[in-house]
Order: C-alpha cells, then structure tokens, then sequence
C-alpha cells in the first residue's frame, strides 16, 4: 500500500520511478468531503475520542467549516480542533460559527481557501456608490 498527497502523483509521473509506477496495481483518489460529510466526519471523531454530550459544532459552524477548510480532512482535522479550544476558552458547551472563522483564520492553509466573492461585492458597491456621487454633482 502506498498513500500520499497529490504532489505524489506528479512524483509518480517521471520517467525514473517508472517501474514502481508499474507495480501499482490499484489507485484510487480521495476527494474533498461535502458539507454533509464534513458534519459527519466530525461527530464521528468526536465519538471515537470518547464524547458523548449533545451536538458540540452548532448546525451552522458545521455548515461554515467545509467552506473555509475546502472539505481536507486534514484541514477538517486543525480547524476543529482550533475551534473547540476557543469555545473551551469561552466557556462555553458548543463550537459556534465564529470560533470556527477564527480558528480558519489562524490556521495558513485555511486561511488561503476562504472565498473572494465579497471582493467582488465590495468593488461593486463602491463603483455604484461612485456613479451616484457623478450623477449628483
């Protein structure tokens, strides 16, 4: 069995590992989970390290954690993680949606995968906000 990360498929490529590219009889390429997957992921790792209690992601911290972590279990893994001690750190019982922005942010790889679109808002409230001021004048 051989696992590794897709920079492993660009290794596997080249010319001088082409016997052992030969020998992989069977491949197969895990994608990023979903949101639903994602909520599943992690109350399944909750359960394995032994919790219990009630729902400890609020329904919309695990609708934001695919989003910002791009379904990488991995990444699942960190931001999860980040998020439950920031709640533990507040005192409180569940993770909320802003625990889990915060742990997005101080986790690179997280941070890198959050969206653009309001970007794209922002220029275009400013370009409508710019047309009304020339109209006025």
């Amino acid at each position: 069995m051989l696992f590794g990360q897709p920079e492993l498929d660009e290794r596997l490529a080249q010319e001088s590992v082409r016997q052992l590219r030969q020998r992989i009889a069977f491949q197969y390429r895990l994608s990023a989970l979903d949101r639903g997957e994602v909520d599943h992921y992690i109350a399944h790792r909750l359960r394995v390290a032994g919790y219990r209690g009630n729902r400890l992601f609020s329904m919309a911290a695990a609708r934001m954690a695919p989003r910002l972590t791009g379904g990488v279990p991995r990444l699942v893994n960190i931001v999860a993680h980040k998020a439950m001690l920031l709640a533990y750190g507040e005192g409180l019982q569940q993770v909320d949606p802003r625990h889990v922005r915060g742990a997005a942010l101080d986790t690179p790889a997280a941070r890198a995968r959050r969206p653009w679109w309001w970007v794209g808002f922002a220029m275009a409230l400013i370009s409508i906000g710019g047309i009304g001021w020339i109209m006025i004048k």
